[in-house]
């Protein structure tokens, strides 16, 4: 009976265990990755039920907080804008006002920027990809050390606030729900701390070429010739994020800045050949 039991459960074991990579994929992993991205992406229709082309994509770059899609029955489609969505609860943070026509533009500039340098120079693409990628993860790495060694001495210095507040108890300076107190907070504090310094050592010691899937990105390239319409499925296959920059007026003229981060590469840094169109454009 025993032997019936456990050759039942092996069974059991051996329909539910997932073996990838035996049959071939009905889609291909780079389009699954980025149908994942798009279903975490959640966006709310306007009142009128439209759904804005950048909603769920576009960031405010001062608070972080999701640009809003604005739009009344009485606007044209030249008037329709994104705003900040901290602004928008008064909670602080400015506007970040920007105009749907004009976002569209500057992404489609960026996008068709970006697909040009891919296709007429790759290996020159490539390389810049991965310096870039290079260069971040040493700041981050840097920025993670100095966390983990200032996180490091407060956890060294917990043990010794532990070790004299015993001493403390036990010699009777200390009552035993004083101490229970004081304890429990300066354990908790010790125990959120080593947590913290697990994370920040896997970054510290993370590789340091660390892979980009920049075929991946190659590839979405490859299947277009040289974009000349934004439309909401060549946003979403192209453009994970776009970060959207306060208005300057300095100059005189309203100049607004947007960084374009795309699918599985990140943000791009163009090559001194490409510098000559700029990521600053007038609004």
């Amino acid at each position: 009976m025993s032997n019936f039991i456990s050759a039942f459960f092996a069974c059991i074991f051996f329909i539910y265990t997932r073996f990838e990579d035996t049959h071939k994929a009905i889609i291909d992993p780079e389009t699954w990755e980025i149908v994942q991205k798009a279903r975490e992406q959640r966006r709310r229709p306007t009142k009128m039920g439209e759904m804005g082309m950048f909603s769920g994509l576009a960031y405010c770059a001062d608070c972080g907080a999701r640009l809003y899609h604005c739009r009344t029955t009485s606007w044209t489609h030249e008037q329709e804008c994104y705003t900040c969505a901290t602004y928008r609860g008064k909670k602080g943070c400015s506007a970040h006002y920007i105009r749907a026509v004009v976002l569209e533009q500057l992404v489609l500039q960026n996008l068709q920027r970006v697909v040009a340098y891919a296709q007429e120079d790759e290996d020159e693409f490539v390389r810049r990809i991965m310096e870039n990628k290079m260069a971040l993860q040493r700041t981050e790495q840097e920025k993670a050390k100095r966390k983990l060694e200032k996180q490091e001495r407060r956890y060294n210095e917990l043990d010794a606030i532990i070790q004299r507040l015993y001493e403390d108890h036990v010699v009777g300076k200390l009552s035993e729900e004083r101490f229970a107190k004081l304890s429990e907070g300066y354990e908790q504090e010790q125990a959120n701390l080593k947590q913290s310094i697990e994370d920040l050592s896997a970054i510290v010691h993370a590789a340091q070429t660390q892979a980009v899937n920049v075929q991946s990105f190659l590839k979405i390239v490859k299947k277009y010739t040289q974009p000349t319409e934004l439309t909401p499925a060549l946003l979403r296959e192209f453009v994970e994020k776009i970060v959207v920059h306060a208005p300057d007026k300095s100059s005189g003229h309203r100049v607004q800045r947007i960084d374009v981060h795309y699918n599985f590469i990140g943000e791009i840094d163009f090559s001194p050949e490409f510098s000559r169109y700029s990521k600053k454009t007038t609004a």
